[in-house]
């Protein structure tokens, strides 16, 4: 049974991670700042306390970890600062120090070069870089930090994403071509970052996740 701690576990997306792994057996631990919403997610869930700007403490959460899950992300994204970039290099090194070989980390459609996309998305693609400028810039550093690993990656750019009714579907793959602005729920999006534990031709590679 592996050992998956799944970072950012309180949020939307993190919750749903945590629930569907339970379900498909595997041994699962929240890594937050403190305890609050576990409750909600059964006493199969285990916490471990854990700041992602505190690279100790994630290297003493993450002890006895098979695969790390990252879903973390800042609440207001024209406020981020270097949160993404410093907190995924504490991930990384954690990782790294322990050696755990499996990082799945979610991160966003905005970070694309838009060549798959649309004309038209495209456009707006550029309009976002430049309106969420700092968020963009420290979401790179994040992403090339975990590319520039020895880990076994997988990096996952998700459409945007909603609380709606799951469907058990969802397309992705690399250079996948997705619609970035049809809303993808969350319980789907988990769906996908769970799959990646187990689909070796993401490994090391970025994938575009969206509606199906």
């Amino acid at each position: 049974m592996k050992h998956i701690a799944v970072i950012g576990g309180t949020g939307s997306t993190g919750k749903e991670v945590a629930r569907q792994a339970i379900t498909r057996g595997y041994k699962v631990t929240v890594v937050a700042r403190n305890q609050n919403g576990i409750a909600d997610l059964g006493e199969n869930v285990k916490f471990a306390e854990g700041d992602v700007t505190k690279a100790e403490s994630l290297v003493r959460a993450l002890a006895d970890v098979d695969v790390v899950i990252s879903c973390f992300g800042p609440t207001n994204h024209k406020k981020v600062g270097n949160l993404m970039s410093s907190g995924t290099i504490n991930i990384v090194n954690a990782c790294q120090t322990l050696g755990i070989r499996q990082l799945i980390f979610m991160s966003g459609f905005v970070q694309s070069d838009g060549k798959e996309f649309s004309f038209v998305n495209k456009l707006i693609l550029k309009f976002l870089h430049s309106y969420y400028h700092v968020s963009y810039k420290d979401k790179t550093v994040a992403e090339a930090a975990i590319q520039e690993s020895i880990l076994d990656w997988v990096i996952a750019r998700a459409s945007a994403l909603m609380q709606s009714k799951p469907t058990g579907l969802y397309k992705a793959g690399i250079k996948v071509r997705i619609s970035p602005f049809a809303p993808l729920s969350y319980s789907d999006c988990a769906l996908c970052l769970l799959d990646a534990i187990e689909e070796k031709q993401w490994t090391r590679h970025i994938i575009n996740v969206g509606k199906k």
